[in-house]
Protein backbone atom coordinates (compact mmCIF):
# COMPACT_ATOMS: atom_id res chain seq x y z
CA UNK A 1 0.00 0.00 0.00
CA UNK A 2 2.83 2.40 0.92
CA UNK A 3 4.67 1.60 -2.31
CA UNK A 4 1.55 2.32 -4.36
CA UNK A 5 1.00 5.62 -2.53
CA UNK A 6 4.62 6.64 -3.11
CA UNK A 7 4.32 5.82 -6.81
CA UNK A 8 1.11 7.87 -7.05
CA UNK A 9 2.74 10.84 -5.32
CA UNK A 10 5.76 10.65 -7.65
CA UNK A 11 3.45 10.64 -10.66
CA UNK A 12 1.48 13.61 -9.32
CA UNK A 13 4.68 15.50 -8.49
CA UNK A 14 6.13 14.92 -11.96
CA UNK A 15 3.04 15.60 -14.07
CA UNK A 16 1.70 18.55 -12.06
CA UNK A 17 5.19 20.06 -12.09
CA UNK A 18 5.44 19.64 -15.84
CA UNK A 19 2.05 21.26 -16.53
CA UNK A 20 2.76 24.38 -14.48
CA UNK A 21 6.46 24.58 -15.33
CA UNK A 22 6.03 27.21 -18.05
CA UNK A 23 3.96 29.42 -15.75
CA UNK A 24 6.52 28.97 -12.98
CA UNK A 25 9.36 29.93 -15.32
CA UNK A 26 7.54 33.13 -16.26
CA UNK A 27 6.73 34.01 -12.65
CA UNK A 28 10.22 33.23 -11.38
CA UNK A 29 12.17 35.03 -14.10
CA UNK A 30 9.99 38.15 -13.96
CA UNK A 31 10.27 38.01 -10.17
CA UNK A 32 14.06 38.00 -10.48
CA UNK A 33 13.87 41.11 -12.66
CA UNK A 34 11.49 42.97 -10.33
CA UNK A 35 13.43 42.00 -7.22
CA UNK A 36 16.70 43.00 -8.88
CA UNK A 37 15.25 46.38 -9.85
CA UNK A 38 14.21 46.98 -6.23
CA UNK A 39 17.65 45.90 -4.99
CA UNK A 40 19.47 48.28 -7.35
CA UNK A 41 17.13 51.07 -6.27
CA UNK A 42 18.11 50.46 -2.66
CA UNK A 43 21.78 50.55 -3.59
CA UNK A 44 21.35 53.99 -5.20
CA UNK A 45 21.72 56.49 -2.34
CA UNK A 46 21.66 59.53 -4.68
CA UNK A 47 24.96 60.65 -3.14
CA UNK A 48 23.37 61.10 0.28
CA UNK A 49 24.60 59.80 3.65
CA UNK A 50 21.95 58.93 6.19
CA UNK A 51 21.87 60.77 9.49
CA UNK A 52 19.12 60.54 12.08
CA UNK A 53 16.61 63.39 12.01
CA UNK A 54 14.62 64.83 14.90
CA UNK A 55 10.83 64.91 14.92
CA UNK A 56 10.95 68.62 14.13
CA UNK A 57 13.35 68.09 11.20
CA UNK A 58 11.05 65.48 9.65
CA UNK A 59 8.04 67.74 10.11
CA UNK A 60 9.84 70.63 8.39
CA UNK A 61 10.88 68.40 5.45
CA UNK A 62 7.36 67.04 4.99
CA UNK A 63 5.68 70.43 5.37
CA UNK A 64 8.03 72.09 2.87
CA UNK A 65 7.54 69.26 0.37
CA UNK A 66 3.75 69.54 0.62
CA UNK A 67 3.92 73.30 0.13
CA UNK A 68 6.46 73.30 -2.71
CA UNK A 69 4.94 70.37 -4.62
CA UNK A 70 1.15 70.74 -4.32
CA UNK A 71 0.49 68.07 -6.97
CA UNK A 72 2.46 65.40 -5.08
CA UNK A 73 0.66 62.43 -3.55
CA UNK A 74 3.03 62.28 -0.59
CA UNK A 75 6.58 62.40 0.66
CA UNK A 76 8.92 59.60 1.77
CA UNK A 77 11.36 60.75 4.43
CA UNK A 78 15.06 59.76 4.65
CA UNK A 79 15.77 56.33 6.14
CA UNK A 80 18.84 54.10 6.30
CA UNK A 81 17.49 52.23 3.27
CA UNK A 82 16.78 55.42 1.27
CA UNK A 83 18.79 58.35 2.71
CA UNK A 84 17.02 61.00 0.61
CA UNK A 85 13.59 62.62 0.34
CA UNK A 86 11.19 61.26 -2.30
CA UNK A 87 8.30 63.54 -3.20
CA UNK A 88 6.13 61.25 -5.29
CA UNK A 89 3.02 61.19 -7.43
CA UNK A 90 1.67 58.77 -10.03
CA UNK A 91 3.48 60.71 -12.74
CA UNK A 92 6.93 61.21 -11.22
CA UNK A 93 9.21 61.26 -8.20
CA UNK A 94 11.33 64.26 -7.25
CA UNK A 95 14.34 63.44 -5.09
CA UNK A 96 15.57 65.97 -2.55
CA UNK A 97 18.30 66.32 0.03
CA UNK A 98 17.18 66.72 3.67
CA UNK A 99 17.76 70.44 3.09
CA UNK A 100 15.12 70.31 0.29
CA UNK A 101 17.55 70.76 -2.62
CA UNK A 102 16.57 68.84 -5.77
CA UNK A 103 19.00 66.07 -6.74
CA UNK A 104 17.03 64.27 -9.43
CA UNK A 105 13.69 63.28 -10.89
CA UNK A 106 12.17 60.07 -12.22
CA UNK A 107 9.26 60.09 -14.65
CA UNK A 108 6.89 57.16 -14.23
CA UNK A 109 5.22 55.53 -17.20
CA UNK A 110 2.68 52.75 -17.61
CA UNK A 111 4.61 51.74 -20.73
CA UNK A 112 7.95 51.26 -18.94
CA UNK A 113 9.67 47.87 -18.95
CA UNK A 114 9.28 47.55 -15.18
CA UNK A 115 5.55 48.22 -15.36
CA UNK A 116 5.16 45.69 -18.17
CA UNK A 117 7.17 43.13 -16.21
CA UNK A 118 5.08 43.68 -13.10
CA UNK A 119 1.80 42.97 -14.88
CA UNK A 120 3.30 40.07 -16.80
CA UNK A 121 4.38 38.66 -13.44
CA UNK A 122 0.97 39.36 -11.89
CA UNK A 123 -1.42 38.21 -14.60
CA UNK A 124 0.57 37.55 -17.83
CA UNK A 125 -1.03 40.74 -19.26
CA UNK A 126 -4.36 38.85 -19.35
CA UNK A 127 -6.25 40.75 -16.63
CA UNK A 128 -8.44 38.60 -14.32
CA UNK A 129 -8.10 35.27 -16.20
CA UNK A 130 -4.32 35.54 -15.99
CA UNK A 131 -4.47 36.55 -12.35
CA UNK A 132 -6.50 33.48 -11.41
CA UNK A 133 -4.34 31.16 -13.54
CA UNK A 134 -1.31 32.52 -11.70
CA UNK A 135 -2.88 32.09 -8.27
CA UNK A 136 -4.09 28.54 -9.01
CA UNK A 137 -0.61 27.65 -10.24
CA UNK A 138 0.80 29.00 -6.96
CA UNK A 139 -1.57 26.70 -5.03
CA UNK A 140 -0.53 23.74 -7.18
CA UNK A 141 3.13 24.66 -6.65
CA UNK A 142 2.55 24.62 -2.88
CA UNK A 143 1.12 21.09 -3.14
CA UNK A 144 4.06 20.01 -5.31
CA UNK A 145 6.59 21.34 -2.79
CA UNK A 146 4.98 19.45 0.09
CA UNK A 147 4.86 16.25 -1.98
CA UNK A 148 8.50 16.76 -2.90
CA UNK A 149 9.48 17.17 0.76
CA UNK A 150 7.66 13.96 1.63
CA UNK A 151 9.36 12.06 -1.19
CA UNK A 152 12.76 13.40 -0.10
CA UNK A 153 12.09 12.19 3.44
CA UNK A 154 11.60 8.64 2.16
CA UNK A 155 15.07 8.59 0.56
CA UNK A 156 16.84 11.18 2.72
CA UNK A 157 19.77 8.91 3.65
CA UNK A 158 20.92 8.70 0.07
CA UNK A 159 21.54 12.43 -0.34
CA UNK A 160 24.59 14.53 0.47
CA UNK A 161 25.53 18.18 -0.02
CA UNK A 162 27.68 17.25 -3.02
CA UNK A 163 24.45 16.50 -4.91
CA UNK A 164 23.32 20.14 -4.64
CA UNK A 165 24.92 21.16 -7.94
CA UNK A 166 24.78 18.72 -10.88
CA UNK A 167 28.13 17.28 -11.93
CA UNK A 168 26.93 16.76 -15.50
CA UNK A 169 23.84 16.96 -17.67
CA UNK A 170 22.63 13.43 -17.07
CA UNK A 171 19.09 12.89 -15.79
CA UNK A 172 20.28 11.35 -12.53
CA UNK A 173 22.51 14.33 -11.71
CA UNK A 174 19.79 16.87 -12.59
CA UNK A 175 17.15 15.04 -10.53
CA UNK A 176 19.41 14.80 -7.48
CA UNK A 177 20.22 18.50 -7.76
CA UNK A 178 16.50 19.33 -8.14
CA UNK A 179 15.66 17.37 -4.97
CA UNK A 180 18.51 18.80 -2.91
CA UNK A 181 17.89 22.41 -3.98
CA UNK A 182 14.18 21.95 -3.30
CA UNK A 183 14.97 20.87 0.25
CA UNK A 184 17.40 23.73 0.96
CA UNK A 185 15.16 26.44 -0.47
CA UNK A 186 11.80 24.91 0.47
CA UNK A 187 10.89 27.59 3.03
CA UNK A 188 11.35 30.70 0.80
CA UNK A 189 9.75 28.88 -2.15
CA UNK A 190 6.74 28.03 0.03
CA UNK A 191 6.54 31.62 1.25
CA UNK A 192 6.47 32.90 -2.33
CA UNK A 193 3.88 30.39 -3.56
CA UNK A 194 1.51 30.66 -0.57
CA UNK A 195 1.71 34.46 -0.40
CA UNK A 196 1.24 34.70 -4.18
CA UNK A 197 -2.04 32.80 -3.96
CA UNK A 198 -3.16 34.72 -0.87
CA UNK A 199 -2.63 38.07 -2.60
CA UNK A 200 -5.36 37.04 -5.06
CA UNK A 201 -7.77 35.18 -2.79
CA UNK A 202 -7.15 36.66 0.66
CA UNK A 203 -9.47 39.38 2.03
CA UNK A 204 -8.47 42.63 3.73
CA UNK A 205 -11.19 42.19 6.32
CA UNK A 206 -13.46 44.78 7.91
CA UNK A 207 -12.21 47.92 9.62
CA UNK A 208 -11.33 47.47 13.27
CA UNK A 209 -11.76 51.16 14.08
CA UNK A 210 -14.25 52.06 16.80
CA UNK A 211 -16.85 54.44 15.38
CA UNK A 212 -17.17 56.03 18.84
CA UNK A 213 -13.44 56.59 19.28
CA UNK A 214 -12.20 59.88 20.66
CA UNK A 215 -10.68 62.34 18.20
CA UNK A 216 -8.59 64.78 20.20
CA UNK A 217 -7.10 67.89 18.67
CA UNK A 218 -3.37 67.41 18.19
CA UNK A 219 -2.35 70.79 16.77
CA UNK A 220 -3.50 73.92 15.03
CA UNK A 221 -5.80 73.49 12.01
CA UNK A 222 -4.09 73.71 8.63
CA UNK A 223 -0.55 73.54 10.08
CA UNK A 224 1.31 70.61 8.49
CA UNK A 225 4.43 71.05 10.60
CA UNK A 226 2.71 71.31 13.99
CA UNK A 227 0.42 68.37 13.24
CA UNK A 228 3.25 66.09 12.08
CA UNK A 229 5.35 66.94 15.15
CA UNK A 230 2.36 66.20 17.40
CA UNK A 231 1.69 62.91 15.61
CA UNK A 232 5.25 61.70 16.20
CA UNK A 233 4.81 62.33 19.92
CA UNK A 234 1.99 59.74 19.94
CA UNK A 235 4.61 57.06 19.15
CA UNK A 236 7.94 58.71 20.10
CA UNK A 237 9.96 55.50 19.68
CA UNK A 238 8.64 54.65 16.19
CA UNK A 239 10.25 55.92 12.99
CA UNK A 240 8.13 58.18 10.76
CA UNK A 241 8.87 57.20 7.15
CA UNK A 242 6.21 58.82 4.97
CA UNK A 243 3.32 61.27 4.80
CA UNK A 244 0.55 60.61 2.26
CA UNK A 245 -2.28 62.79 1.04
CA UNK A 246 -5.79 61.33 0.74
CA UNK A 247 -6.66 59.90 -2.69
CA UNK A 248 -10.22 61.24 -2.63
CA UNK A 249 -10.78 63.76 0.18
CA UNK A 250 -14.26 63.75 1.65
CA UNK A 251 -16.17 67.02 1.61
CA UNK A 252 -15.41 69.10 4.67
CA UNK A 253 -12.31 67.14 5.70
CA UNK A 254 -8.77 66.36 4.52
CA UNK A 255 -7.56 63.24 6.29
CA UNK A 256 -3.94 62.41 5.48
CA UNK A 257 -1.80 59.50 6.70
CA UNK A 258 1.54 59.14 8.42
CA UNK A 259 3.30 55.77 8.16
CA UNK A 260 5.69 54.49 10.82
CA UNK A 261 8.12 51.60 11.14
CA UNK A 262 6.87 49.85 14.25
CA UNK A 263 7.56 46.55 15.95
CA UNK A 264 6.06 43.37 14.47
CA UNK A 265 7.17 39.72 14.45
CA UNK A 266 7.87 39.60 10.69
CA UNK A 267 10.03 42.71 10.46
CA UNK A 268 7.60 44.41 8.04
CA UNK A 269 8.12 48.11 7.39
CA UNK A 270 5.56 50.94 7.29
CA UNK A 271 2.98 48.95 9.25
CA UNK A 272 1.68 51.54 11.73
CA UNK A 273 -0.44 54.52 10.67
CA UNK A 274 -1.78 57.75 12.12
CA UNK A 275 -4.51 59.66 10.30
CA UNK A 276 -5.05 63.38 10.90
CA UNK A 277 -7.61 65.83 9.57
CA UNK A 278 -5.59 68.77 8.21
CA UNK A 279 -8.58 71.11 8.34
CA UNK A 280 -9.22 70.62 12.08
CA UNK A 281 -5.91 69.29 13.42
CA UNK A 282 -7.77 66.40 15.05
CA UNK A 283 -6.45 62.86 15.34
CA UNK A 284 -8.71 60.64 13.24
CA UNK A 285 -7.07 57.30 14.12
CA UNK A 286 -3.85 55.72 15.36
CA UNK A 287 -3.35 52.03 14.64
CA UNK A 288 -0.36 49.78 15.06
CA UNK A 289 -0.07 46.64 12.96
CA UNK A 290 -1.55 44.48 15.72
CA UNK A 291 -4.58 46.80 15.99
CA UNK A 292 -5.67 46.26 12.39
CA UNK A 293 -7.21 42.78 12.66
CA UNK A 294 -5.94 39.36 11.63
CA UNK A 295 -7.38 39.51 8.10
CA UNK A 296 -5.60 42.80 7.36
CA UNK A 297 -2.36 41.55 8.93
CA UNK A 298 -2.44 38.38 6.82
CA UNK A 299 -3.14 40.27 3.57
CA UNK A 300 -0.51 42.93 4.24
CA UNK A 301 2.05 40.30 5.25
CA UNK A 302 1.35 38.22 2.14
CA UNK A 303 1.74 41.26 -0.10
CA UNK A 304 5.20 42.19 1.15
CA UNK A 305 6.52 38.76 2.09
CA UNK A 306 5.91 37.93 -1.57
CA UNK A 307 7.94 40.73 -3.16
CA UNK A 308 10.06 41.98 -0.24
CA UNK A 309 9.23 45.64 -1.01
CA UNK A 310 8.63 46.54 2.65
CA UNK A 311 11.09 44.10 4.12
CA UNK A 312 14.79 44.43 5.03
CA UNK A 313 17.31 44.13 2.19
CA UNK A 314 18.57 40.72 3.36
CA UNK A 315 15.06 39.31 2.90
CA UNK A 316 14.74 40.78 -0.61
CA UNK A 317 18.10 39.25 -1.52
CA UNK A 318 16.93 35.87 -0.20
CA UNK A 319 13.85 36.05 -2.46
CA UNK A 320 16.00 36.86 -5.50
CA UNK A 321 18.40 33.98 -4.82
CA UNK A 322 15.48 31.61 -4.18
CA UNK A 323 13.88 32.66 -7.47
CA UNK A 324 17.13 31.96 -9.33
CA UNK A 325 17.32 28.54 -7.68
CA UNK A 326 13.65 27.90 -8.45
CA UNK A 327 14.30 28.72 -12.11
CA UNK A 328 17.11 26.15 -12.18
CA UNK A 329 14.92 23.55 -10.48
CA UNK A 330 12.08 24.02 -12.96
CA UNK A 331 14.55 23.92 -15.87
CA UNK A 332 15.97 20.63 -14.59
CA UNK A 333 12.41 19.25 -14.36
CA UNK A 334 11.62 20.24 -17.94
CA UNK A 335 14.82 18.71 -19.32
CA UNK A 336 14.52 15.39 -17.47
CA UNK A 337 10.76 15.10 -18.02
CA UNK A 338 11.03 15.71 -21.76
CA UNK A 339 13.92 13.25 -22.04
CA UNK A 340 12.16 10.54 -20.05
CA UNK A 341 8.46 10.93 -20.75
CA UNK A 342 8.44 12.45 -24.25
CA UNK A 343 11.62 11.39 -26.06
CA UNK A 344 11.80 8.10 -24.15
CA UNK A 345 8.28 7.11 -25.14
CA UNK A 346 8.89 8.17 -28.74
CA UNK A 347 11.95 5.91 -28.88
CA UNK A 348 10.00 3.03 -27.33
CA UNK A 349 7.19 3.38 -29.88
CA UNK A 350 9.68 3.61 -32.72
CA UNK A 351 11.44 0.45 -31.56
CA UNK A 352 8.11 -1.34 -31.20
CA UNK A 353 7.12 -0.42 -34.76
CA UNK A 354 10.45 -1.68 -36.10
CA UNK A 355 9.92 -5.03 -34.39
CA UNK A 356 6.49 -5.37 -35.98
Amino acid sequence: MKIEMTKLLKTLHNWLGFFISLIMLIVLTTGIYLGGADLFKRMDDKGQVYSALSHEDKAVIAANAMANYPDASGVKLPTEMHPYVDVYSRQQSVFLTPESDEIGTQVKSKDSLQSWMFWFHRNFQLSDPGKHANAISAIVATVIIFIGLYLWWLIRRGFKLKHTLPKNGKNSALIKSHIQLGLIFSVPLLIMSISGAYITYGAWGDSTLDDNRQKPTLAQAGDWKAQIVAAQKVWPNSELVSVSKPRKPEEGSYIYSLSFNGDNPLGLLQTDTINIDLYTGKLDSAQTFSDKGLAYQAKYSARFLHDGARMPTWYLLMLIISSVVGTLMVSFVLVTFVRKEVLGRMKTRAAFRLQN
